[in-house]
């Protein structure tokens, strides 16, 4: 049956708000996701959960149906992996506390990568990234910092012409001021620390990772799916991705990794669609692990 493109519903399970490193507040991101025809969308701030709530509260009001997320940083012998999780117990005190510690720890490195770039002749302070972070957010939000925000910052003050200049020059990995992030998970401890409070573990956009070699190990700890479908993967990755859950016997999910309305970001939110099938299907997990 033919379906009008503007009536069609589908979802995105990757996207960013001012709780993280994103440019829109979790209501002003579902509201422009009801816009975008999503039915069905997941918030996945960097190791922050501060933004599910309103964005829940968004969703009754817009009609669109929210999904708690997070997406944790990760790392394994130089290579940065995420780690996406879905439908956890996000207010439970033990996940909260370690997923602080985990922004405690974003915090000190900022300072030490402000003290490099200091060194430098680029003088910068810990309140005007948090600034940065926040432009535009609600007050209550404590935003999780990072790199993006620094760059964006550096941008504005005139110090670089745009953020991959900043990341290529000064913050990028093995670049001058770049920090490690202490207490970082590595991406066996995030499956695992999903699945210890109910959740379902991802890993997110494997085709950028370039890690396939883990996924298997990843599984034995508890790794339910793969991103297949994600903005940075063609279609030939998307496919190679499918049949590698299919193979696996893993969910496939998928988002846009939206981080909002600003020059050089990420594409917005809606521009992945993923079925509601596979919404369904993971529920149907979610459903299992009860």
């Amino acid at each position: 049956m033919y379906i009008k493109a503007d009536t069609f519903k589908f979802a995105d399970l990757h996207t960013h708000t001012t709780c993280s490193d994103g440019c829109f507040t979790p209501s002003e991101l579902v509201e422009y996701a009801a816009k975008k025809n999503v039915a069905v969308l997941a918030i996945t701030d960097h190791d922050s959960v501060a933004g599910i709530d309103e964005a829940i509260r968004a969703g009754f009001k817009f009609g669109v149906e929210i999904i708690p997320g997070i997406e944790l940083n990760t790392d394994i012998k130089d290579t940065d992996l995420h780690i996406l999780g879905y439908y956890f117990d996000y207010n439970n005190p033990e996940f909260i506390e370690r997923v602080n510690t985990l922004r405690f720890s974003r915090i000190d490195r900022m300072q030490r990568m402000l003290k490099k770039l200091a060194e430098m002749g680029f003088r910068m302070t810990l309140d005007e990234v948090r600034e940065e972070a926040n432009r535009g957010a609600d007050t209550a939000h404590d935003s999780s910092i990072g790199r993006p925000h620094l760059a964006r910052l550096m941008v504005r003050k005139g110090m670089a012409e745009d953020e991959r200049a900043v990341f290529d020059r000064y913050i990028g990995n093995g670049k001058p001021c770049h920090v490690e992030v202490m207490n970082k998970l590595s991406p066996a401890d995030a499956v695992e620390f999903i699945v210890k409070f109910g959740g379902i573990p991802v890993m997110a956009h494997p085709g950028l990772a370039q890690r396939d070699d883990l996924i298997a190990g990843l599984v034995s700890h508890g790794l339910a799916g793969i991103e297949a479908v994600h903005s940075s993967h063609d279609p030939q990755t998307v496919v190679r991705y499918e049949k590698m859950a299919e193979k696996m016997g893993l969910l496939v999910t998928g988002g846009s990794d939206c981080h909002g309305p600003r020059a050089n970001c990420n594409p917005v939110c809606g521009s992945v669609k993923l079925s509601l099938d596979r919404v369904e299907a993971l529920k149907k997990r979610k459903s299992s692990n009860r």
